[in-house]
């Protein structure tokens, strides 16, 4: 069953061929991808914000499932009948990743373990596209751990804890949970209902599909000039960072309530509720970069300042 995570990345991108580098400490791990496809893009030109955060969770996932050497050593924990989920997600995207019309080619992601805490660990991941030397998107995922058979929260094992502890940076990541505002503004809201594909293989709703709620009810509130600050030129902004926590799973076939509202202080930031019959599954967070259309501009390589060769 949890070999169709690796199944569904190589289905998508056929020439990956398990490119999927494991580093022999197992905290670190590296896959090269072809590139975006044309279906990953919108109409606005630029990659779904859903798909790069699928993109990179399905290598996060790959690693962890590679048969020589898995990513954390997770096959050893999947054998004690310990398993994770995802419970949070922050991901940045650089100014400079819009720079360039997709689809770009090659995208590098690289993982690595960055923090452990007693029942969850945080993994720091980075994608590269267009054959650039700097990162374009940065995502720090925090994983929870599980038992499979009762869905209870795990410790982590010793033996597991031992083994990467000294791994770590110097400066361990330490998960802060993300809060959701105090005050809660005029709401837009309309019902979803979860199909199969927008679950795992455990069964429970994806964040990359929660994250497609959020931006399909900001466009419906954008149609309705729900936004009146913003107006229609709201899929002109270029998004700068989504953070979203998951509370309670939800799974397929549930009838969901998607309420997004504007950020009382901030215009350019929106907030999202996704609740079942009252109870919160999951919250995000969207922010803007404040100019539209702006992209960061890189020196040209023409006009670097190179040292002489007196200098060398």
């Amino acid at each position: 069953m949890f070999r169709s995570r690796i199944n569904h990345l190589l289905r998508a991108y056929p020439s990956l061929n398990l490119r999927v580098e494991v580093h022999k400490d197992q905290h670190k791990a590296l896959a090269l991808l072809p590139g975006l496809r044309f279906d990953d893009i919108s109409h606005t030109g630029q990659p779904d914000l859903h798909r790069l955060m699928n993109i990179i969770g399905r290598v996060e996932h790959a690693a962890l499932y590679e048969n020589m050497n898995s990513f954390l050593d997770y096959q050893n924990l999947n054998r004690k009948g310990i398993g994770s989920y995802t419970r949070a997600i922050v991901m940045e995207i650089r100014r400079h990743f819009y720079e360039t019309t997709t689809p770009k080619s090659p995208i590098q992601v690289s993982l690595r373990l960055t923090g452990m805490m007693d029942t969850m660990y945080t993994v720091r991941s980075s994608a590269t596209f267009g054959g650039r030397q700097r990162a374009s998107i940065m995502v720090k995922s925090c994983n929870s751990l599980v038992h499979r058979e009762s869905g209870l929260t795990e410790q982590i094992p010793d033996w597991w804890r031992l083994k990467f502890l000294r791994l770590l940076p110097e400066m361990p990541d330490n998960y802060r949970p993300v809060q959701p505002p105090d005050s809660v503004g005029k709401t837009f809201s309309h019902n979803v209902l979860v199909p199969l594909r927008d679950t795992d293989t455990s069964g429970r709703t994806r964040h990359p599909s929660y994250t497609r709620y959020f931006q399909d009810n900001i466009s419906i509130a954008a149609s309705h000039n729900f936004y009146p600050n913003l107006a229609n030129m709201l899929h002109d902004y270029y998004v700068m960072r989504i953070s979203v926590v998951h509370f309670s799973p939800s799974v397929w076939g549930d009838s969901l309530v998607v309420e997004t509202f504007q950020d009382p202080k901030d215009e350019l930031k929106l907030h999202c509720f996704i609740s079942k019959d009252g109870s919160i599954k999951w919250y995000g967070c969207l922010e803007y970069y404040e100019a539209m259309c702006e992209p960061e501009v890189e020196t040209p390589a023409y006009m670097l300042k190179y040292p002489s060769p007196n200098t060398i």
